[in-house]
């Protein structure tokens, strides 16, 4: 995939992972929220980042094969079809020469 689908697939993952429980502590600190509805949010917020980034890494934007597969086939297909073309006309080619050198001998008889 492009580079702006992994920038935001990490910029993503690092807000969910680090910055949620950071905002939780926050609250914790400065506005008396209760720490273990807190502790479970950071808990799961750190899960969920997990998740995103394992996910992104084998199958999604950051993984290393991502779409290549895909286009390499593509290309091969493309690649395919012209080499079948090139030699269908060669072919063509080594029957009209064929019959270019059956006159000539013809002619020579």
């Amino acid at each position: 995939m492009s580079a702006i689908s992994k920038i935001i697939t990490g910029i993503s993952t690092i807000s969910i992972g680090l910055g949620v429980p950071f905002v939780c502590l926050y609250f914790v600190v400065n506005y008396g929220f209760d720490y273990w509805v807190a502790g479970i949010i950071a808990f799961m917020a750190v899960l969920v980042g997990g998740g995103i980034i394992i996910v992104g890494m084998t199958a999604g934007p950051l993984s290393e094969e991502g779409d290549y597969g895909e286009i390499d086939r593509e290309r091969l297909r493309i690649l395919k079809s012209q080499q079948m073309a090139a030699l269908e006309e060669m072919d063509d080619m080594v029957n009209i020469l064929s019959e270019i050198r059956d006159a000539l001998k013809s002619v020579e008889e």
